[in-house]
């Protein structure tokens, strides 16, 4: 368990700053008021109008997108905020597995021959949320040394 989620305003926070905190907002379901359930959807938008929470979109481990309007929710079980590498969604793990990779990629094509600080951090950053295990199961190396131990969290 990577941090506890609250309510829609944790996951529009989680879903806003993604790319600071990497990982996503995934339940271990949700059920709507019209009886449908959907095994470990991962939040992929949550829209607001005038301060008010109006909908929420998700991915099901189908791959099914759905967007339900707040007052459709009946209950949101197990919410958490996960790293790529923990999420039970094998459909959305895979697709934002891809999409971190070419990130890295081409943050690593940008800095060709420049290892700075800041490019360091959001690389391990990057590493971090995909996994240690994932960069070398893609044959994706980077300019500097990665310790399995230093950013493998429950891979």
């Amino acid at each position: 368990m990577f941090n506890m989620l609250y309510g829609l305003k944790d996951i529009h926070t989680v879903i806003s700053n993604q790319r600071k905190i990497g990982g996503a907002a995934e339940a271990d379901s949700i059920r709507l008021s019209s009886g449908e359930t959907y095994l470990n959807p991962v939040f992929t938008n949550v829209d607001i109008s005038k301060g008010h929470y109006v909908s929420v979109g998700f991915i099901d481990q189908d791959g099914a997108n759905v967007i339900a309007h707040v007052d459709q929710i009946a209950v949101i079980k197990g919410l958490q905020h996960k790293l790529i590498c923990q999420l039970n969604n094998t459909y959305i793990k895979q697709y934002l597995l891809n999409d971190t990779l070419k990130y890295l990629q081409k943050l690593c094509e940008v800095n060709a021959g420049f290892v700075t600080s800041s490019f360091k951090k959001e690389a391990l950053k990057l590493v971090r949320d995909i996994s240690v295990k994932e960069l070398k199961n893609h044959n994706i190396s980077l300019p500097f040394p990665v310790e399995d131990k230093l950013v493998q969290l429950f891979a």
